[in-house]
């Protein structure tokens, strides 16, 4: 479980990072300061965490239990696709909770690129953070 919370705390600021850099805005006048990043990072922790945590550790979890039995050669392959696969998953169940509260009976499909960006940068640090922590302990287990 460890392992998992460091995963968490990594990829939510790898989202929140993605978040506070696509809130600055470029094409202003506006100088970029260190306290809007840590602004723009401090409201990406905020909304990232909880559906990192919500979304995230479940689907490692299954991503876990599916990988647990597959063969050594395309492990580690097979489980980092299986996390941009899940993170794409979630993209799209983020977007279908966002379509329900504006009242609209579609889904906004322009909106699901920022989204699709936003959960692939939690879900893949998320991943890779999993098969080293998986690595590094197995590594640690044969000496």
């Amino acid at each position: 479980m460890f392992k998992k919370i460091i995963s968490v705390l990594i990829s939510s600021l790898c989202g929140s990072l993605v978040v506070a850099v696509g809130a600055l805005d470029t094409s202003s006048y506006e100088q970029l300061t260190f306290s809007n990043l840590i602004a723009g990072l401090v409201l990406g922790l905020m909304y990232v965490v909880p559906v990192v945590i919500v979304l995230g550790i479940p689907s490692s979890i299954l991503i876990d239990i599916v990988i647990k039995n597959r063969d050594k050669k395309y492990k580690q392959l097979i489980e980092i696709a299986l996390y941009i696969i899940f993170g794409i998953i979630g993209a799209t169940i983020v977007l279908l909770i966002i379509s329900l509260d504006d009242g609209t009976n579609g889904i906004n499909l322009l909106a699901f690129k920022p989204i699709c960006i936003l959960a692939l940068s939690c879900s893949v640090p998320f991943g890779i953070c999993s098969i080293l922590w998986n690595y590094r302990l197995k590594k640690s287990s044969l000496q």
